[in-house]
């Protein structure tokens, strides 16, 4: 059975993104280990064997690309934030929806 991490529990916050990737880096490593344990033991060459060698590789996958996932949404979310930070920033300075001095590199500053 893979567990997976819903973008909903993730995007409030780092601290939710940070436990989310802990706990999926967890599942991973106990993953692996069953996984070395399957691929040594003397039933690796069966039928079972070779099913759950299988099951427990694309478990693995699975959980990376969740990882994967939860930390570009992350990173996404982090881009976005600082985007609206910037951008209340210069309406704030400059008034609301005005260009600030760099979005007009051609402007001549008459006040100076």
């Amino acid at each position: 059975m893979v567990n997976s991490v819903t973008s909903t529990g993730c995007s409030a916050g780092g601290a939710n993104v940070s436990s989310a990737v802990g706990a999926l880096n967890g599942r991973i490593r106990q993953d692996k280990m069953q996984l070395d344990d399957w691929t040594t033991c003397v039933s690796a060459k069966t039928v079972k064997g070779q099913a759950e060698i299988q099951r427990l590789s694309g478990q693995i996958s699975a959980e990376r690309e969740e990882v994967s996932r939860v930390e570009a949404l992350q990173s996404s979310s982090t881009a976005h934030t600082a985007a609206l930070h910037t951008a209340k920033q210069a309406s704030a300075t400059y008034g609301p929806g005005a260009r600030t001095p760099t979005q007009r590199p051609n402007a001549l500053d008459v006040w100076a």
